[in-house]
C-alpha cells in the first residue's frame, strides 16, 4: 500500500497556486496525484484541530506519493513560498492510485450528463436546516452553491478526514460507505481514493506548522476524496430522503 502525503497549503500572498502545482509537478521524486483548491467547509471538526482546519484559508491541498518514504516531497524551493501546513500521512491502495488518473478523466468527462434527481428543489419549497454540520443543506451550504456556481458550475471534490467515535464507528462507517455507492452514484458522486492514516508519532500529530489540539490517540483514522458532477449535484444528494436515511442510520447514530 503505497504512502501518501495530504497537505493543506497556505501559500504567501505573491505567489500563485497553479504556477505552484506546475513546479511540484516537474519536481523529481514527486508525483502529485490530486491539486484542488480548497473553497468551504462543509463539516466543521470539533474534536481534533478546529483551528486551524477551519479556521486557516488554505489556499491549496495536494495529495502527494514521494518516491522515498524519508523524503519530502515538497522541496526547499517551494517551502519558501508556504506560509502555514497542515500535513496528514496516508496508506492508500496501489490500485486506486495507479488506476486515478483514468477514473478522475472518466468521471470529469462523464459530469456533464449526469441527471439531478429533484430532491434539492423540493427541499428549498419546504425550507432548510439551520447547519451543515451533520451533512444536511443549509443556508450558508446553499450560499456557497450560489456563489461558485458563478464562477464554476463542473466537478467539485470533497476531501473527508474521518475519526472514528469506538468501538463500533467503523463498522458503521464501512456500512454508511457501502449504502453510499448507489445513493451517490446516481447522481454521480464517487469515492476516487480512500486511504487508512497513518498514526502521528508525537503529540503534535502529523503537522509540520500547526500543533494539534488532542493527543495521538484522538487523531484521524481514514480520509477519502470524493467526486461530485457539481456543487450542486453534492447538495441534491444530500436534500435526498435516500441519502438522509443512510445518513441517519450509520454515521449520526454512532456516538
Amino acid at each position: 500500500m503505497p504512502v501518501a502525503t495530504l497537505h493543506l497549503l497556505a501559500l504567501a500572498k505573491s505567489t500563485d497556486a497553479q504556477s505552484f502545482v506546475q513546479q511540484l509537478k516537474q519536481s523529481p521524486g514527486t508525483q502529485v496525484i490530486v491539486a484542488s483548491r480548497p473553497r468551504h467547509v462543509v463539516i466543521r471538526p470539533d474534536i481534533i484541530d478546529s483551528n486551524p482546519l477551519a479556521t486557516e484559508p488554505w489556499d491549496l491541498l495536494v495529495l502527494l506519493q514521494p518516491q522515498s518514504n524519508d523524503q519530502d516531497p515538497i522541496p526547499s524551493a517551494l517551502r519558501n513560498l508556504i506560509t502555514k501546513e497542515y500535513k496528514i500521512t496516508t496508506g492508500i491502495p496501489s490500485k486506486l492510485v495507479t488506476n486515478y488518473p483514468a477514473t478522475n478523466a472518466k468521471l470529469r468527462k462523464d459530469a456533464s450528463s449526469m441527471p439531478l434527481t429533484g430532491s434539492l428543489e423540493k427541499l428549498l419549497r419546504e425550507g432548510t436546516k439551520e447547519s451543515s454540520q451533520n451533512l444536511e443543506v443549509s443556508p450558508d451550504l446553499l450560499e456557497f452553491m450560489k456563489q461558485l456556481s458563478k464562477t464554476h458550475q463542473g466537478p467539485v471534490t470533497m476531501l473527508n478526514l474521518l475519526h472514528f467515535h469506538h468501538p463500533n464507528g467503523k463498522e458503521s462507517y464501512y456500512k454508511y460507505g457501502q449504502a453510499f455507492i448507489p445513493v451517490a452514484g446516481k447522481r454521480g458522486g464517487n469515492a476516487k481514493l480512500v486511504g487508512n492514516v497513518v498514526p502521528p508519532t508525537s503529540p503534535e500529530g502529523d503537522s509540520r506548522e500547526s500543533r494539534a489540539q488532542s493527543s495521538p490517540q484522538e487523531w484521524w483514522n481514514e480520509i477519502s476524496i470524493v467526486h461530485y458532477p457539481s456543487i450542486r449535484h453534492f447538495c441534491d444528494m444530500l436534500a435526498g430522503e435516500d441519502y438522509q436515511a443512510i445518513n441517519e442510520k450509520y454515521r449520526l447514530s454512532v456516538s
